[in-house]
């Protein structure tokens, strides 16, 4: 069924808001009063969508998480960096919801989150991953690695204003990951 148009607005002025509170002040301190008078909606319409305001962050996240999980089922057979390529660029589309959930004032886990998720997938995908589901303890060192890798330069890119292109990020990370996994 297709999400009514006033449905959509409501969610997105809702969620908005809620994303340029986050770049201000942590979660913790953002209350479901302060969204809906920044949001000009009334608190019955924002439990309509969202139980508080650490629902609405989970939902974004998950949002996020499975928009790019869908990028990777589109990209399958390729090389690491043309998988990437795609997931940057709908990062650095969506920049402000990126930068907002990883932003400075909140949980860092949301990119670690991010990037396992998308290197599992990945590995799924790919002829690396072990069949059986048991994997050896060097897969896990080299997948933790990994994914904490391509976390972190996709936080120092979006922090640093991503000046680079997602050409060049996707280059380095595979450069990098080839040189861990070799």
């Amino acid at each position: 069924m297709k999400t009514d148009a006033r449905v959509r607005y409501t969610r997105m002025i809702i969620q908005h808001t809620f994303l340029e509170l986050l770049k201000e002040k942590p979660l913790a301190k953002i209350t479901v009063k302060e969204i809906c008078e920044i949001a000009e909606i009334n608190r019955t319409t924002f439990y309509k969508h969202y139980r508080d305001p650490y629902d609405l962050l989970e939902q974004l996240e998950l949002e996020a998480i499975h928009g790019l999980l869908s990028i990777i089922e589109d990209v399958r057979d390729k090389d690491l960096a043309q998988i990437l390529l795609p997931i940057l660029c709908a990062i650095q589309k969506n920049r402000v919801l990126f930068c907002s959930l990883t932003s400075a004032q909140n949980d860092k886990s949301f990119l670690y989150r991010l990037s396992t998720c998308c290197f599992r997938k990945i590995c799924e995908l790919s002829s690396d991953n072990p069949d059986d589901g048991d994997a050896s303890p060097n897969f896990v060192l080299h997948f933790s690695y990994i994914a904490g890798g391509i976390g972190s330069v996709i936080e120092y890119w979006l922090r640093s204003g991503m000046k680079e292109s997602p050409e060049t990020i996707a280059e380095h990370l595979q450069r990098f990951t080839l040189s861990v996994t070799e």
